[in-house]
């Protein structure tokens, strides 16, 4: 199934005085067909490696030195139920394990800190834009679907990125919840002219289950 719509994205680009309007399209999947970029479907391989007949992996089957080709660009969360502020309904939320150094250019960019370690999602994000970025993680996070995005991944006050990200589950029990998930994000920075064909990005959900 097929969804879309358009929003107003970037509570950080309205202060600048900059507007942009973004479709979103989010889309069911069941192969990793629709991953074009290689370091991603490799990551999605590599991930698929470990599951040994478990519907995912566990973070301590991620060894780095099995990817050195993917470093720079992934990132591990985990995903905690907490009533905290900043929570999913009352129930999720996500905390930064460990960023590679693309990732952490991104963060001390958008948050001016040293570094994404041990940081929660949402004290990185707007509160704006929390809630749109929640539903997205959501899949994920509760039945563990396996997330692809591609188009305007990244989008700060004088500029925007365009690229993909893939977001794997994790999970600690043999069939039992997510407990984490790790990512991999590419993306290009440009100077936002904002063309509408540019500010879109397409969610693609994948159910882990049906992978072979």
């Amino acid at each position: 199934m097929n969804a879309t719509f358009s929003l107003v994205d970037d509570p950080e680009a309205y202060r600048a005085g900059i507007r942009v309007v973004m479709t979103e399209r989010r889309r069911v999947a069941d192969t990793f067909e629709c991953i074009g970029d290689p370091l991603l479907r490799r990551l999605g391989d590599y991930w698929l490696s470990l599951r040994t007949g478990r519907p995912m992996p566990s973070r301590r089957d991620i060894d780095p030195a099995a990817m050195p080709w993917a470093l720079p660009y992934v990132y591990l969360v985990d995903c905690l139920t907490d009533a905290g502020p900043g929570a999913d309904g009352g129930r999720w939320r996500y905390r930064y394990r460990v960023a590679g150094e693309a990732i952490e250019q991104v963060f001390r960019g958008r948050m001016g800190r040293s570094s994404a370690r041990h940081v929660w999602l949402d004290d990185m994000i707007a509160p704006e834009a929390l809630p749109l970025v929640m539903e997205r993680w959501r899949p994920l996070a509760e039945s563990g679907q396996i997330l692809f995005m591609q188009g305007m991944i990244y989008r700060l006050a004088d500029r925007f990125a365009r690229g993909c990200r893939l977001m794997l589950p994790l999970a600690e029990i043999p069939g039992g919840p997510v407990t984490g998930f790790i990512g991999i994000t590419r993306c290009d920075w440009t100077i936002p002219v904002i063309d509408p064909a540019a500010a879109d990005i397409t969610i693609t959900h994948i159910p882990a289950a049906g992978l072979a």
